[in-house]
């Protein structure tokens, strides 16, 4: 008979609701998070060679 008592019980965390916020697959988020910060140092890149190269 599972309890509070049994070790191997399980309770839900009631500030999850009704399941998890989100069911989906966590790699196209993972995918979209390293191409805006690939992104992000690229274009940084591009502007510190444009200001280099005109300012030579």
């Amino acid at each position: 008979m599972a309890g509070h008592q049994d070790p191997n019980y399980v309770s839900e965390n009631p500030f999850e609701g009704r399941g998890r916020a989100m069911r989906g697959n966590d790699f196209p988020d993972a995918g979209y998070g390293f191409a805006i910060g690939t992104g992000f140092f690229v274009v940084i890149f591009i502007i510190a060679m444009v200001v280099e190269f005109f300012t030579r």
